[in-house]
């Protein structure tokens, strides 16, 4: 049984619209320093390991609501399919994928080596949005140089 987990090719489109409107707005959320607080409902709030409250209202930034949108519209692009969608694009879809997974890592261990407090945090943060954006980089790139070499 053959099963295909991929989004249909016009789901590159929307997520490219949705990751540049998250990407503005976190350039926006940089730049002006506007973070509104409003309140979501929270599993835990507080210490995780001291005073914390259970299934609360939380006080929550901007921040909370761009990072999930941004990964949306990148996994949306990262995981459409092709318009030819062929063994030799699945094998450069996964060698892609396997190196991001490297570099991500690299860039773990990195950070949790060089970057401390409230940093650190915001460097977790952007791990997963980055892995993402290096997997759809390689994988564009790699599919270029192939259909470059196939076109002479």
């Amino acid at each position: 049984m053959k099963k295909n987990y991929l989004f249909p090719n016009s789901f590159k489109i929307v997520g490219m619209v949705i990751t540049a409107v998250a990407f503005i707005a976190l350039i926006i959320w940089r730049l002006l320093e506007i973070s509104p607080e409003f309140k979501m409902p929270a599993v835990i709030e507080g210490d995780f390991f001291g005073d914390c409250n259970y299934f609360c209202m939380a006080d929550c930034g901007l921040l909370t609501f761009i990072i999930p949108v941004l990964i949306t519209g990148l996994i949306f692009i990262g995981f459409s399919k092709e318009k030819i969608e062929d063994e030799f694009v699945k094998s450069i879809r996964e060698q892609s994928l396997v190196w991001a997974t490297y570099c991500a890592a690299i860039l773990l261990v990195v950070f949790t080596l060089t970057i401390y407090s409230w940093s650190y945090l915001y460097a977790m943060y952007s791990i997963f949005p980055l892995f993402l954006i290096l997997f759809i980089i390689k994988f564009r790139v790699e599919l270029y140089k192939a259909n470059k070499g196939g076109a002479q």
